[in-house]
Formats: C-alpha cells, structure tokens, sequence
C-alpha cells in the first residue's frame, strides 16, 4: 500500500512540477537546449511505468476497504 501511495502521488508531483517548470522557461523549456524537454517527453511514461493511477489507487482502495471487511455497520 505504501508503495502504491508513494508511486501515485510522486508521478503526480513529477508532472506539475515539470508543467511549472515548462512555464517559467517558456518556449526555451522545448528545446533541447534544457534537460526539460527530456522530462517532459519521459514524464507520461514515468506515470505507466509500475502500473498506471488508477491502478495504484485501486490497490488502495481494496486494501483500506478490507481492513474494514467483517465489522458491523451502525
């Protein structure tokens, strides 16, 4: 669970800050003059690479839900 947590919420920062990034260095942040269009490029497979999102918070979800299995509702 720990892992998925850690994988979904990384990937996520990953990608907002390599958007932010690409914003403040404008049109320079495309060129391959700045490691950013590196990222950029990779950033979308860096998300899939272990299994996408909605894997990782499906994983979350059963094992959170399961730990409630048996117990009686009020």
């Amino acid at each position: 669970i720990d892992v998925s947590l850690i994988k979904f919420y990384v990937a996520n920062v990953m990608q907002k800050v390599i958007d932010r990034a690409l914003q403040v260095h404008g049109g320079l942040g495309m060129t391959d003059d700045t490691i950013l269009a590196f990222f950029y490029r990779h950033e979308r497979a860096a998300r899939i690479y272990d299994g996408a999102d909605e894997v990782h918070k499906s994983v979350v979800a059963k094992r959170i839900l399961s730990s409630y299995e048996g117990r009686e509702v009020r």
